[in-house]
């Protein structure tokens, strides 16, 4: 096809000149041109023409040759382009035309260009924010060969390196401003002025000029601790201070005004405040030994508290013979007070064994009490429930007492393996001294007993004497009802009497009985007399009394007990006189 264009070009040539030649032989025949100088015409126009052909083909083929240079070089440069970028090479189809080829190439090559250029920008971005975080926290910058077009893996690793980089300045930041805001206010409080450059750093400059750096933030973290420290540490002398003038206070008396006055406008813990409790205690000190007999009278309290704290002995506290000194000296108020501060700090060493103990002492001491009222014989005259509530604190007490004890061993067991040394309680193992308490608890239990049944004896012995006393009082037991019934109290007295008359007897607990034998008392009395009888009633209680101090004897015990009974319900009083 492409020749078919050619031949058609060539014919349209070859006509063109056959007409244009036709016209120039017209012209100079015309003219009046001899055939020579037609020749010569024509020669000249052949001589253009092919000139004009020759320069076409000459510039042609120089388009052809520049054309080929310019593929050769974006081929070129395509090459080195992809090798930088890292991207597989670019192959152009081989069937295209020169001018297609180096159009696809040139396409190609700005592309890369562009790409590259756009790695470069993005490079440049990120290595400035690594270089100003690095900057701002003393680190080293994330390293990328200069002079080279980063890959898209490298870009990605600086991209999370930078924001792993904002991250980090983002939490120190927040961490700088929140440890300065408590570094401030300890500063306040604990009165302290900027001692260093660097906390004049912290505090002075501004949030964002401060260097966020490894070691400043260790510094930073160091500053707040010993700020802590430095405030506990004031806390705890202040408390110890106002704790020391308390003691001294308690000693000297001091009214409450004064300590009130003291105390006015003294809260915190500042250098000033305790400069000022230490001159108190100073005054305190020199009045202390002005006053050397009360403060050990005092002293001497308060160590009897803290044995009774630490469950001391009897022999521990006969080991300190100070406490029997009876001459008052700075020495033997010396040597109270170191005794009391060995009573402290043995208590504080001790405090959680001893906290456990004092526990388990309490439930033991509420078993007692309420064992006491348990087997009180009043304790059924008391109303609204009350009685149900003491039962159920006994069981809660009887069953929370055994776990409570057992707990109490093991955590003793366990302070012994931990610390190497036994658990003394008052001079004694542990096992030893709630053994003692359970015995002592056991023979008082006899003891009450034994007194209960000698109370019991010397009570029916003077029933037996004397007659029953009256339960209820006098006012009441004549507004009620008797108890028993006028033909009851026949059956059981063996008397004849009248309904009239016995309508008049009421229990024994108001008159006497009217049995044939008349109380032993009736020969003293004397109707009328009213002192020689109370005389005489008193008289014989108080021999009665004597006698039962001791052990009753045993068949006089039988038999008052077999009589008690019968007393309480067949004895009476007679009517009293009316004049008594």
């Amino acid at each position: 096809m492409a020749t078919n264009g050619r031949m058609s070009v060539v014919d349209d040539l070859v006509k063109f000149l056959d007409t244009s030649m036709s016209k120039l032989h017209r012209i100079w025949s015309e003219i009046g041109i001899v055939d020579y100088q037609r020749k010569e015409r024509a020669q000249t126009a052949m001589l253009h023409l092919q000139n004009l052909l020759k320069d076409m083909v000459q510039e042609e083929e120089a388009l052809k040759h520049q054309i080929t240079k310019r593929i050769d070089k974006y081929t070129q440069e395509v090459k080195s382009l992809c090798t930088e970028l890292e991207i597989p090479q670019f192959e152009p189809n081989g069937k295209l035309s020169m001018l297609q080829r180096e159009k696809d190439l040139r396409a190609k090559a700005e592309s890369l260009t562009q790409e590259k250029q756009e790695r470069l920008k993005t490079l440049k971005h990120l290595k400035d924010q690594d270089q100003y975080l690095c900057d701002a926290m003393c680190l080293t910058p994330y390293y990328i060969p200069t002079g080279s077009t980063p890959s898209i893996e490298q870009l990605k690793s600086l991209e999370q390196h930078v924001n792993s980089l904002k991250a980090e300045k983002e939490k120190r930041f927040k961490e700088f401003v929140s440890k300065k805001k408590q570094i401030v206010e300890l500063c306040r409080e604990v009165d302290r002025n900027p001692q260093s450059d660097f906390e004049c750093e912290v505090l002075c400059e501004e949030d964002n000029t401060f260097l966020l750096s490894t070691e400043n933030m260790k510094s930073l973290k160091v500053l707040l601790t010993e700020l802590e420290e430095q405030k506990e540490d004031m806390q705890k002398e202040v408390g110890d201070l106002w704790e020391r003038i308390d003691c001294l206070w308690d000693r000297l008396e001091i009214s409450e005004a004064e300590r009130s006055q003291f105390r006015k406008d003294k809260s915190g813990f500042k250098p000033s405040l305790i400069e000022t409790l230490k001159a108190e205690i100073a005054r305190c000190e020199k009045l202390k030994f002005e006053n050397i007999q009360r403060f050990v009278e005092g002293m001497r309290k308060e160590i009897v508290e803290w044995w009774d704290k630490c469950f001391y002995s009897r022999e521990q506290r006969e080991n300190f013979t100070a406490y029997f000194n009876e001459h008052y000296t700075e020495a033997v108020l010396e040597e109270h007070d170191k005794e009391l501060q060995k009573l402290k700090t043995h208590y504080k060493d001790y405090k959680q064994m001893f906290e456990s103990l004092e526990k388990w002492d309490s439930y033991f001491r509420q078993m007692i009490e309420m064992e006491r009222k348990a087997n009180d014989p009043n304790r059924f005259n008391n109303r609204g429930g009350k009685l149900l509530q003491e039962e159920k604190a006994r069981k809660k007490v009887l069953k929370d007492l055994p776990r409570i004890e057992e707990e109490l061993k093991e955590s003793v067991i366990r302070w012994e393996a931990d610390n190497g040394r036994p658990f003394l309680v008052e001079g004694v193992a542990l096992d030893e001294y709630v053994q003692r308490q359970w015995i002592a608890y056991e023979e008082q239990k006899v003891k009450e007993k034994e007194q209960r049944h000698k109370a019991k004896a010397r009570l029916m012995e003077e029933e037996m004497i004397y007659g029953s006393k009256p339960s209820t009082p006098a006012k009441k037991r004549f507004l009620t009802t008797p108890t028993k019934t006028p033909s009851k109290l026949r059956k059981l007295n063996d008397t004849t009497k009248t309904p009239m008359s016995c309508s008049k007897i009421q229990h024994s607990s108001v008159f006497a009985s009217p049995s044939m034998r008349a109380p032993m008392s009736a020969s003293k009395y004397t109707p009328g007399c009213k002192t020689t009888r109370r005389r005489s009633l008193r008289g014989n209680r108080k021999v009665l009394s004597e006698r039962n101090t001791g052990p009753p004897n045993s068949a006089l015990f039988s038999h008052t007990t077999s009589g008690i009974q019968m007393n309480s319900t067949l004895t009476y009083r007679r009517k009293p006189p009316i004049g008594i």
